[in-house]
């Protein structure tokens, strides 16, 4: 439990509430390359970056990494939303 500035108990969320199957979804368009898996989780700079490398090597970079990101997803609960929580 977490006291807030109002000096009232403010209770955090263990869960994420994006869907793990709805990144995994979007994250299957074109293999992760355009990375509309991590704009959808609220990583915004990381999913920009991603997008850019892959106009910049033409998809390769964007696939190799989307596909390490599909097998996180898939396999792992280490991929977090941009606040570090577990998608649910």
């Amino acid at each position: 439990m977490i006291i807030g500035a109002t000096g009232q108990s403010e209770i955090k969320p263990v869960i994420s509430p994006k869907k793990k199957s709805v990144a995994i979804l979007l994250n299957l368009i074109l293999f992760g390359a355009f990375g509309l898996h991590r704009f959808y989780v609220g990583k915004v700079k990381s999913g920009g970056l991603l997008l850019v490398f892959s106009f910049l090597s033409a998809g390769s970079v964007g696939v190799v990494w989307g596909l390490y990101d599909l097998f996180t997803l898939l396999f792992t609960n280490k991929f977090t939303d941009a606040d570090g929580l577990p998608l649910s």
